[in-house]
């Protein structure tokens, strides 16, 4: 009687919708066989002597049939004959008892409780008035019998609820299981968007600067013929800061596919493990929120200095005071955007293109950022094209999304414009992430 999903057949061995629904609906099939069976029986042996008998028996027939597919509207139906049979003076005919036990089993497991305690007391009540009425046409003609069959009768119908009972509890347990693994499985995609931002924001970052260094070396050097040894060893090394850039790109790319389980024989990850954190370990942070800030100032003051040896122009301001509850996280988050900021400045951004500017305010309820910088003409390909260097390193993309999607999922925002040949970037992450970030995570 469980109900259980149906799949279509396929090469792969996947059973077919009527084996599923035959599995699914086995007791039901043999509950109405039953009742089928002992009703053509005694059909057999006392067949109906006045036609509206007959009819009202062969429309009990055939709702028991249809009972395994139609199990409301057959058990209803069965009623009603079993009610209206009570108006045919005349006992002739198979017994109506099986298919009232059937009907009130069917109506139990399949509708709420009020309902199948309705189609009980409409059975009892049927039966129990012509006994009253000393009419002698229903199922027994006396009391003694009549508490005998109110007792089958609600043993019927308590049959089928507790198996409605069991059906629910198992479906219960089902949605308990699927959503622990569906807990799990954002909780895993949230670490993995944090490793692979961590892994972007400085393995990247920092390959990029080796790169960047590398290439304008070979600028200073030239072709110079005295310095062929230099200038091939630092060929050598903004090759390997490359290749290994674009396996750390591969890598992130990885860690962003999104798990998958649905049940349909594809592979999952294996069980959780309830005691393991979800999140990244991140190094240890003072516990004031001052000495947090600094972290943050750290950050911006070493991206800054990085970007003036490439040869950039611009400053990273910051603004403010920073709550003594203002959480970890925020900081650390807004840290890795300062990092990220950066890097995108050496990709996207000439020196000789303008001057950048960050400012960085520390609020009661909130970390701000808002980075500008011009737009270069060129992409970074075109801006060696020609001069014999090589390339600079390419973008991946993906740097600004992690960020987003861990921001959005603490509660905040980071938006991205173009507007005048500028680039301008916003973000807001709030010092106190709440309900937010469990209303993204959960969708």
């Amino acid at each position: 009687m469980n109900a259980v999903p149906e799949r279509d057949a396929d090469s792969g061995g996947v059973p077919s919708r009527p084996f599923h629904w035959l599995r699914a609906h086995w007791f039901r099939l043999a509950i109405a066989a039953f009742t089928l069976a002992t009703t053509l029986i005694e059909w057999a042996a006392i067949p109906p002597v006045y036609p509206l008998n007959f009819l009202f028996s062969g429309l009990s027939v055939i709702a028991i049939v249809l009972s395994p597919f139609l199990p409301r509207i057959s058990g209803w139906f069965i009623i009603m004959t079993v009610v209206a049979r009570l108006f045919v003076l005349d006992l002739s005919g198979p017994n109506p008892l099986w298919a009232a036990y059937l009907a009130l089993a069917v109506i139990g497991y399949d509708s709420a409780i009020p309902v199948a305690v309705g189609a009980l007391l409409t059975v009892i009540i049927a039966e129990c008035v012509p006994v009253a009425l000393n009419t002698f046409n229903a199922l027994s003609a006396t009391w003694i019998g009549m508490v005998n069959y109110i007792g089958m009768f609600t043993l019927a119908a308590m049959g089928g609820m507790s198996f409605r009972w069991r059906r629910q509890r198992d479906e219960m347990r089902e949605r308990a299981v699927a959503l622990e693994r569906r807990q799990w499985e954002l909780d895993t995609l949230q670490r993995n968007t944090r490793l692979a931002s961590r892994i972007h924001d400085s393995a990247s970052g920092g390959l990029s600067y080796i790169a960047l260094t590398a290439q304008r070396e070979l600028r200073r050097i030239g072709d110079d013929a005295a310095h062929a040894g230099e200038r091939e060893d630092w060929r050598f090394v903004n090759e390997q800061a490359l290749s290994v850039l674009d396996e750390i790109h591969h890598v992130i790319d990885l860690l962003e596919r999104p798990l998958s389980s649905d049940g349909d024989g594809r592979q999952v990850p294996a069980a959780p493990d309830r005691h393991a954190s979800p999140d990244v370990d991140l190094p240890p942070t003072p516990r004031t929120a001052s000495h947090r800030r600094e972290d943050v100032s750290t950050a911006a003051r070493a991206a800054e200095a990085r970007l003036a040896r490439l040869g950039f122009h611009g400053r990273f301001d910051l603004h403010g005071e920073t709550d003594d509850d203002c959480s970890a996280e925020s900081l650390t988050a807004a840290a890795n955007l300062i990092d990220e900021i950066a890097a995108n400045i050496t990709r996207h951004m000439s020196p000789d293109a303008g001057e950048y500017r960050c400012v960085i305010t520390f609020g009661e309820n909130a970390v701000e950022i808002m980075e500008t910088n011009p737009i270069a003409p060129q992409n970074d390909a075109a801006r060696n094209a020609g001069d014999g260097m090589p390339d600079a390193p390419r973008p991946h993309g993906s740097g600004l999304a992690l960020h987003r999607r861990i921001i959005r999922g603490m509660g905040g925002e980071l938006n991205t414009t173009a507007e005048d040949c500028d680039w301008i970037l916003y973000a807001r992450i709030p010092t106190r992430p709440g309900p937010a970030r469990h209303r993204e995570r959960a969708s």
